[in-house]
């Protein structure tokens, strides 16, 4: 067998071996993906994972790369809020210098217990809405959001017990204020 034949065998190994990666993760991470961010930004944070993962192949964990792909696209979504972040307040400060001509378009309400859990994530930290994002939307186990975020599985457990009591504390407070204002109307 010569080296060219040898280099061709393992490129198509490498290529089997992402087809393969591709198929079985690319909806579940698109999926993570928007749940977290705008959908352009989800595109391109799944397509730079996959990216990654290519680049990456000897470091990609064999049995576990499914979990290795999510840890590699929360870093990205991280990377791209934050870039997100930056741009706003230059465009806040530019605001300030040339106000709006016309007032942005308020969203339509949704279902007041929708609104009142999408408050009460959003008073969370944000790493408490990820520990209960990756158990309710992704379905990871404890073990695998473990991998996700480079912590024990016993950890992963405790943060979503104690972020599921925070969500819990914050729904019941938020539920006591809807029913005051209720009752007072």
């Amino acid at each position: 067998m010569t080296a060219m034949m040898a280099v061709c065998m393992v490129a198509a190994h490498d290529e089997a071996w992402f087809r393969h990666l591709y198929a079985e993760a690319y909806r579940p991470l698109l999926a993570y993906a928007r749940r977290r961010v705008d959908a352009a930004t989800a595109d391109e944070v799944v397509a730079d994972t996959l990216l990654t993962a290519w680049r990456r192949r000897d470091d990609v964990p064999e049995g576990s790369e499914r979990l290795w792909l999510f840890g590699v696209a929360r870093n990205m979504i991280r990377n791209a809020t934050r870039s997100s972040r930056r741009r706003q307040a230059a465009h806040d400060r530019l605001r300030l210098v040339r106000p709006a001509e016309a007032d942005e378009p308020v969203a339509p309400e949704v279902g007041e217990r929708s609104t009142l859990i999408t408050a009460a994530l959003a008073a969370l930290s944000e790493a408490d809405r990820e520990v209960l994002m990756l158990v309710a939307w992704e379905e990871l186990s404890h073990a695998e959001i473990g991998q996700v975020l480079g912590i024990s599985a016993n950890a992963s457990a405790i943060r979503v017990h104690r972020a599921r009591k925070r969500l819990a504390a914050r729904l019941g407070r938020l539920d006591d204020a809807s029913a005051g204002e209720g009752s007072a109307s």
